[in-house]
């Protein structure tokens, strides 16, 4: 009985490991990336300016174009990535793509917030949003775009998620 519970604990903890959702850091944004407490707020003009590069990137994975999205992560999250030759391009196929595939239209509100890589304090703004599948269902997702080199890149991307599961 004792070596099921092990096997069955560890089957799920491998489980919740290989279904986590984001690129290249931790299930839990938060041990990553920091988020203001909600009492700053980003500019519109930087809402407007990170919002629509994560357009593009969200636009790109809509599309299934793997090679187009890659071309905007962050290098500095690139770096990070300890899985192995190969994991950011399975990620993108296998979970990003796949994701997004139905996607009709994005949902009205969009949810910016300040953020913060914590491995290098590298600045930029989150976004949480959602959009409509062709059944009418809503899917969430928390992007993170940076300014890394003067250059917007997407810094991760969580699936699933929303603004109370990153604040």
């Amino acid at each position: 009985m004792r070596i099921t519970q092990h096997f069955l604990v560890s089957l799920c903890a491998c489980f919740s490991m290989t279904c986590a959702f984001s690129l290249a850091l931790p299930q839990d944004a938060r041990a990553e990336f920091g988020a203001d407490s909600g009492k700053a707020e980003v500019s519109s003009s930087m809402a407007a300016e990170y919002g629509a590069f994560a357009d593009k990137a969200v636009d790109a994975l809509v599309k299934g174009d793997a090679m187009a999205f890659k071309a905007m992560l962050s290098p500095g999250t690139i770096r990070m990535e300890q899985r192995g030759a190969g994991a950011i391009d399975l990620i993108i196929n296998e979970r990003f793509i796949p994701f997004f595939q139905g996607y009709v239209k994005p949902h009205l509100v969009d949810q910016p917030f300040p953020t913060y890589r914590r491995i290098d304090g590298m600045k930029g703004v989150g976004f949480a949003r959602s959009f409509y599948l062709s059944d009418g269902s809503e899917r969430f997702y928390v992007i993170f775009i940076l300014k890394e080199a003067g250059k917007l890149v997407v810094g991760n991307l969580l699936l699933d998620k929303k603004l109370t599961d990153v604040r």
